[in-house]
């Protein structure tokens, strides 16, 4: 929990955000302290910021305090300096359960439960072979993805085995976004291992993710390349759709693992994860304002055919039958199956998206992390093929696997095919 001196700067940190220079209420902000100014990166406009708390022209934030010593000074100048210079030998961050977690670092020994980290760590040079001791059960009933994770002790998500944890002795072990099931804050300690909380799935928090994994395990800047990356294909796509009137915006259902809850209709709304893809990809979410506090909203039939969507995306999980990098030959036959369902509904078939068959399906692993530039690629062109026709969402995809991944591209991910 943070100390009454950090929530107090916490609450002065959005009491005066508009007078820390470049920073607004959408900005992204690095949760890591010593970003005192708040905004994207730690680098000499921190300096510049405490600099001024200290002299008393700005005010404090919450993360100006950069060691955590409980007042702001010089010396938090001089951890700036090392964490910019990449000589620190200690980091605190905001992890996403807003839990003030300092660390060693470099990390040596960790175990990742959350498959998401594992990508970012792969994708930003990390050796997983010899730094991660202990993964998710799920990595390694995936050996085509995983492939140098085969050996690695079987941690089981949700119900971590504490007494083999112990025995492993990580330095960190990183969990999803929030604590599942039997995950206890409470029993890490008792065993006196580190545990943060991380979504690195979304994009409200990704780049943040990105940087702090960079951090940690210092790879911060192959972290800064692999974010320019996803923000040059992201810009790419997002200068053409936001040249889109209101009026010539597709209407869109994002219709949640329709293989396994048809005929129950459950759409996206504006709360959820895939809402940025589908800003970004020029859409207009039909379910945007619709009340859940999932992401995930129950619709009938009669409200479809009201809110008449011009197109319908279906989402469908990864598995070797279904889609994905695993998916094996009878992966097609499975997704045109999903989508003849759903094109023969009696509700479906009289909407916009139904009679002009513009109802396609897409892989969930094209929805988050990093590759969801590709996943928004394949969007922007069934949305808009005529705008985006040089785009290569395929391509993209292959650059993922094979130069950040390293691994060869393969799978299955959209049906109908584009290219």
């Amino acid at each position: 929990m943070r100390v009454p001196y950090l929530i107090l700067l916490c609450m002065a940190s959005f009491a005066f955000l508009g007078a820390v220079p470049g920073i607004s209420a959408t900005d992204s902000v690095l949760e890591i302290f010593g970003n005192a100014n708040m905004d994207e990166n730690i680098d000499d406009a921190d300096i510049t910021y405490v600099q001024e708390i200290i002299n008393g022209n700005s005010k404090p934030t919450e993360l100006a305090d950069a060691n955590q010593d409980g007042k702001i000074d010089s010396s938090d100048v001089n951890r700036i300096g090392e964490i910019i210079k990449g000589e620190e030998n200690e980091l605190t961050i905001v992890d996403a359960q807003g839990r003030n977690v300092t660390l060693n670092v470099p990390i040596k020994r960790a175990i990742a439960i959350n498959s998401g980290s594992m990508e970012i760590m792969r994708a930003i040079g990390t050796d997983l072979k010899t730094v991660l001791i202990g993964v998710t059960s799920y990595a390694l009933k995936d050996p085509l993805y995983w492939p140098e994770l085969q050996d690695k002790a079987s941690i089981t998500y949700g119900s971590p085995d504490y007494e083999q944890i112990a025995k492993l002795k990580p330095d960190l072990v990183i969990l999803y976004k929030k604590p599942n099931k039997d995950e206890s804050f409470e029993k890490f300690e008792t065993i006196k291992v580190p545990v943060i909380c991380i979504d690195c799935h979304d994009h409200e928090t990704l780049y943040s993710d990105i940087q702090i994994l960079g951090e940690l395990f210092k790879k911060k800047e192959n972290a800064k390349k692999l974010i320019d990356w996803c923000k040059s294909y992201r810009n790419e796509i997002q200068e053409k759709t936001a040249a889109l009137s209101e009026d010539k915006k597709l209407k869109v259902m994002f219709y949640g693992f329709p293989d396994t809850y048809y005929p129950v209709l459950k759409a996206r709304t504006g709360d959820s994860g895939i809402q940025s893809t589908l800003d970004g990809a020029g859409a207009i979410n039909i379910a945007y304002d619709l009340n859940s506090s999932s992401g995930t909203a129950d619709v009938d039939s009669e409200w479809i055919i009201s809110a008449n969507p011009d197109v319908i995306i279906g989402s469908l999980s990864a598995s070797e039958a279904k889609a994905g990098y695993s998916a094996n030959e009878s992966a097609i036959g499975y997704m045109k199956n999903v989508r003849d369902t759903l094109l023969n509904d009696s509700a479906i078939k009289t909407t916009n998206a139904g009679k002009d068959g513009k109802v396609f399906i897409i892989c969930t692993d094209l929805n988050r992390g990093p590759i969801e530039v590709a996943g928004m690629a394949y969007l922007a062109k069934y949305f808009y093929p005529d705008l985006f026709e040089d785009l290569k969402p395929q391509k993209i995809l292959e650059e993922y696997f094979e130069d950040w991944q390293g691994i060869s591209y393969r799978g299955t991910y959209v049906y109908p095919p584009l290219e």
